[in-house]
C-alpha cells in the first residue's frame, strides 16, 4: 500500500468494522484511497496508523502537529502525528454497486449532517452518563416531590384542557414519571451498576408513583385521583421499556 501511494497510485481495500456508519458499511463497502497531495482538510476522511493498526476515520481537528480523528459512529478520538497519516478517502463503492465521490457536494452535505448528529449524540451521552446521573437523580426526585406535593393552584395552569384527546393533567403526570427508571437503575440494590434495568427497577418506579400520589390524599390542598395514578404507572412503564431497548 505504501509503495502504491508513493507512486501516486490509488489503493482499493475493504473497509471492515462499523466505526464509519452510516456513510460507510464495513460489511459490504470497498474504499478507494489516494495519496496525500494538498493540505489536510478538517472533515475529510483519512487512512492513518494508530497503535499499530490502519484506521480510516474523519479528521475532526488539528492541534499544532497533532491530527485529531474520530469515527462517525464512535465517541473515542485518536490523536496521531502528521507522518502517521498515509492517504485520503476518494471513493466509496457500496455493496449495491453505487459509488460516492468524496469530493461531491452531496457527500460533503451528508458528512456535515452525520458529524452534527454524532456531536449532538455524544453531548447527550456525556450529559446523561452515569457519572452525571449521580447528582442529576437527586435533582429529579426533589423536583418530583415538589411537583406532586406542593400547592399548585396558584399557577393557574389549564390542566383540564385536552391534547390529542388526552387531558393535560394526565399527560403531565406520565411525562414526569417517564425518566424515573433512568435514574433508579443506578441504585445498586436495584440494578447492577447501571446495566439493563430489571423488574426491580420497574417495581420501585411503580412504588414511587403510588406513594407520591397517595400522599396527596392527606394534603388538604391536593387531591388523590386514580386516573393520575394510572398516568403515573404508564409513564414509569414506558420509560422502563425505552431504557431497556436503548441499553440493548
Amino acid at each position: 500500500m505504501r509503495d502504491r501511494l508513493s507512486q501516486g497510485l490509488t489503493v482499493r481495500i475493504s473497509f471492515g468494522g462499523s466505526s464509519m456508519l452510516p456513510l460507510i458499511d464495513g460489511r459490504s463497502d470497498i474504499i478507494q484511497l489516494e495519496p496525500l497531495r494538498d493540505e489536510m482538510r478538517v472533515g475529510d476522511i483519512y487512512l492513518f496508523l494508530f497503535e499499530g493498526q490502519c484506521v480510516v476515520h474523519r479528521l475532526m481537528g488539528i492541534e499544532g502537529d497533532v491530527m485529531v480523528f474520530r469515527g462517525d459512529n464512535c465517541m473515542r478520538k485518536e490523536r496521531v502525528g502528521r507522518n502517521d497519516v498515509l492517504a485520503r478517502l476518494k471513493v466509496v463503492e457500496h455493496g449495491d454497486g453505487s459509488q460516492d465521490d468524496c469530493d461531491s457536494v452531496s457527500w460533503r452535505r451528508r458528512s456535515r449532517w452525520v458529524v452534527k448528529r454524532r456531536s449532538l449524540i455524544n453531548a447527550v451521552r456525556i450529559l446523561l452518563s452515569r457519572r452525571n446521573r449521580r447528582w442529576m437523580r437527586w435533582l429529579y426526585f426533589a423536583f418530583l416531590l415538589i411537583l406532586m406535593w406542593a400547592p399548585m393552584g396558584f399557577t393557574g395552569l389549564p390542566l383540564n384542557n385536552f391534547v390529542f384527546g388526552i387531558r393535560l393533567d394526565h399527560l403531565l403526570h406520565a411525562s414526569v414519571y417517564l425518566p424515573s427508571a433512568f435514574f433508579l437503575m443506578d441504585f445498586r440494590f436495584l440494578s447492577r451498576r447501571g446495566r439493563n434495568p430489571n423488574a426491580a427497577v420497574w417495581l420501585m418506579g411503580v412504588a414511587v408513583s403510588v406513594v407520591t400520589e397517595s400522599v396527596q390524599y392527606l394534603l388538604p390542598y391536593r387531591g388523590f385521583d386514580i386516573n393520575d395514578l394510572i398516568a403515573n404507572f404508564l409513564g414509569v412503564t414506558l420509560g422502563w421499556v425505552i431504557i431497556r431497548l436503548l441499553k440493548k
